[in-house]
């Protein structure tokens, strides 16, 4: 490669406007939340000559009485993706530069964001089983991981806000940590008392992130050189 290529792909390589980036990614974010909403269908109810508005309208309620699984995984996945996109945001808003290795982590999430839609679907439909709770929590536990693979890569080459310290660090960190926690730990809880209760499990993701974020980290400050 001659000096000409390597300076271009130095020029490539890094960058101090992450706003094409951010753009993507909010795109991204927007079509999977919108995706979400396909899994769930009008009730189709059998509409004969004897049927009556005093006899369809318990159907109908019955009806969408038992679609209430898709509704309950589309307000579960919505809000998983919208507090993806809310750390996301928040991520970038911290960060002053960037180069082509954190350009492809953020790809790599969005990969799984995109997919959230068909775990959602697998829930909706078979969430009392184990494979579908699995694959759901999985894909939870990679994009929040994701989320913190990329801080931690950004706070190592120096891209973070300068106002961003050691304190301040450590606490989006943990904050990042308590979703994959969570949703990692209820795997085998499912597995031992049953699918359910894992799908129980998740709503503590709210109290403790309430209680995580009351807290913050101890840093120990530097201590002088002697002299």
């Amino acid at each position: 490669m001659g000096e000409t290529n390597r300076a271009y792909d130095r020029v490539l390589r890094y960058g101090s406007n992450s706003d094409r980036v951010q753009f993507f990614s909010d795109a991204v974010f927007a079509i999977a939340m919108t995706l979400l909403v396909i899994d769930i269908t009008v009730p189709v109810i059998a509409n004969g000559p004897s049927v009556t508005q005093a006899t369809l309208d318990p159907k109908l309620w019955k009806a969408l009485g038992d679609e209430f699984p898709q509704f309950l995984a589309y307000g579960l996945s919505f809000a998983v993706i919208g507090a993806s996109w809310a750390g996301h945001h928040r991520m970038f808003a911290l960060m002053r530069r960037f180069d082509g290795s954190l350009v492809s982590m953020n790809l790599l999430l969005l990969f799984f964001i995109a997919f959230v839609p068909f775990p959602t679907s697998l829930l909706s439909e078979y969430g009392s089983t184990m494979p579908a709770v699995v694959l759901y929590a999985g894909n939870v536990v990679v994009i929040s991981l994701l989320q913190f693979a990329l801080l931690a890569y950004a706070h190592r080459r120096g891209y973070l806000d300068e106002r961003v310290d050691v304190g301040m660090y450590r606490y989006i960190r943990r904050n990042l940590l308590t979703a994959p926690v969570i949703f990692l730990l209820s795997i085998p809880l499912g597995f031992i008392f049953g699918a359910v209760w894992a799908l129980y499990f998740w709503i503590a993701l709210l109290p403790v992130n309430i209680i995580v974020g009351r807290f913050e980290p101890r840093v120990i400050p530097k201590k002088p050189l002697a002299l």
